[in-house]
This record gives structure tokens, sequence and C-alpha cells, in this order.
């Protein structure tokens, strides 16, 4: 007859474990520990990748920001300088009076006094050059239509926020207006961009005049980055205040293998007619498929017999 086993007694006199059970127990703690162990290093190596990261972020966007503040001060001494130009310009238009007048009164010395002239040529006649008159410089009075202008090149970035981790913004990014084109003094960068291989720039001349020759300019090829952007074949045409179509005056072909970075080129056939206005149109320029850079126009000719008075139509007197 089996007697029942209390709790009590089961609780005092536990079945024994065998020897594998044992070994299992103490494997199973031993792998836990293993696990917990492995966890950690795997933790710790994601937090150093993840740090490592944000660091390189951080960096990118202390570098990005710097960059950003030295193109805004770039840009600031670009219009700057540009407004220096436009004041030199006005100085140099009022020294070449005075050059007109000097080399006047010079040809009278020669005339008048021929014995002073012999045996030796005048070292001042060597220096001055006398100068052709520019009836598309802003200093004279001229200025840029834009509705016959191109659209001036702009480019946007993407930029790494300074503020939100992981976010980019944009930021856009233009070239120098189409006044730069009457007022340039050729050093680099001081041009107007627009996009593309063709384009188009509007001229209100300081005069109505009968145009004689354009002269075009780019920085000179050693200074040059790129010099595939400067133009290469183009057309001048004339245009009256009532006609939009203009007359054709000169095809021709920009060189970057010149002897000169300023090249002159004259119309063909002296034309009568007046023209307040030109269209530079550029056909092509030389490689560069995204922009095509003009530095410099100039507008010669003259003007029509007039007396010698000031007047009210123009709003610069020289």
């Amino acid at each position: 007859m089996h007697r029942k086993l209390s709790h009590n007694t089961r609780a005092t006199h536990p079945k024994p474990v065998g020897k594998f059970g044992r070994k299992a127990a103490v494997a199973w703690k031993s792998l836990k520990g293993w696990l917990g162990l492995l966890a950690l290093v795997f933790g710790l190596i994601f937090l150093t990748i993840v740090t490592r990261k944000q660091s390189s972020l951080n960096k990118n966007i202390i570098h990005l920001d710097q960059r950003l503040r030295d193109l805004q001060e770039e840009a600031l001494k670009m219009v700057e300088k540009i407004e220096n130009l436009a004041g030199s310009a006005v100085e140099g238009v009022k020294r070449s009076g005075f050059r007109e007048s000097f080399v006047r009164a010079e040809n009278c010395c020669e005339m008048t006094c021929p014995r002073l002239n012999s045996g030796h040529e005048s070292p001042a006649k060597k220096e001055v050059i006398y100068p052709q008159k520019d009836f598309a410089a802003f200093s004279a009075g001229a200025s840029i239509i834009e509705p016959l202008t191109s659209p001036t090149w702009n480019y946007h970035r993407k930029i790494q926020s300074s503020i939100i981790p992981f976010y980019r913004k944009f930021q856009k990014i233009s070239g120098s207006p189409s006044l730069t084109v009457l007022v340039s003094d050729l050093s680099l960068g001081t041009c107007w961009p627009f996009r593309g291989t063709t384009g188009q720039i509007g001229i209100q001349l300081s005069r109505t005049i009968r145009i004689e020759g354009i002269t075009i300019s780019h920085v000179s090829r050693p200074l040059a980055y790129d010099i595939r952007t400067a133009p290469k074949e183009f057309e001048l045409w004339g245009l009256d205040h009532g006609s939009q179509q203009g007359d054709l005056l000169i095809k021709g072909t920009y060189s970057i293998d010149g002897l000169t970075n300023i090249q002159e080129f004259t119309v063909p056939e002296r034309k009568s007619q007046l023209y307040p206005q030109v269209l530079l149109k550029i056909k092509t320029n030389h490689g560069n498929p995204d922009l095509t850079c003009i530095y410099r126009v100039h507008v010669h000719g003259e003007e029509e017999n007039q007396p010698e008075r000031y007047s009210l139509d123009y709003l610069t007197p020289t």
C-alpha cells in the first residue's frame, strides 16, 4: 500500500537531476553570457560608426557654410568692382577729351613750328593714341535693352543644411548682369554669361550714329580658365525705334587664336542709315556646351551732323 507524499516532503526531497541536465544548464548559462557580450560589442561598433559619420557630416556642413560665406563675399566684391569700373569709365571719358585737345594742339604746333620737330619725334606723340569713340559705353549713356537680351546664366546647387541634419537645400548662383558688357575691364570673371551656345544682347547706344564697326573683347587666353566660353560666330544688327527686325551689318568670327584678345570688325559696306540701337547675336562659342561669356563690346561710328550743343534726349552729357 503506497503512501502519498505531502507537499512539504516533495519540497524537502527534490528529484535528483542527472549529469546531462547539469551540463546543459551550465552550457546555457555560458552561452547567455557570450551572447550578451557579443551584443555589447556590436552595439559599441554601431555607436562608433554612427558617431564618426555624424562627425564627418558636421565637418562637411562647416566646410559648406564657410564656402557659402566666401561666395557671398566674392559676390559683394564683384558688385563693388563693377560700380568702381563704372566710375573709372566716367573718368576715362573725361580724360579722353583732354587727350583729343592735346593731340590737336600738338598737330597745330607741328604745322606752325616745323623746325621744332625736325630731327626727332615727340615722345608724347608715340604714347598718346587718338581715342576712338565708343557709343556702347555705359559712362557715355548707353544701356541694355532687356526685352532683346537673353537671360543671365544661373545654377541651382544642393547644399547641406547647417540646422537640420540629412536635409539638403538649393542655393541659386547667378552670373554678372548684362550691364557688365558695357563696363568690363577684361579682368577674369568680369563678364556676362548666358546659358548655352546661342544668345543675344540688345544695346541702346549713347547716340544715334552711322555704325562703322564693333570691337569684341575677351579675357586673354593665358588668364582664362575655360577659353571655350568665348563667343565665336556672331552677327551685328542695326535697329531703329520702330523696327524689330533691323539690318544685318556684320557677320564675323571671334578667334581665340588671334594676336590679341581685343578684336575689331568693320562694316563691309558703308551705310547711310542711322541707328540708335544694335543687337549682337552670338551664333556659336568655342566649345563649351553649358554657357557663353561676353566680356566687353564697343560700337564705333559717326554721329549725324548737328550743331555743337547738348541735347536733353541724352541723360549723360559728355
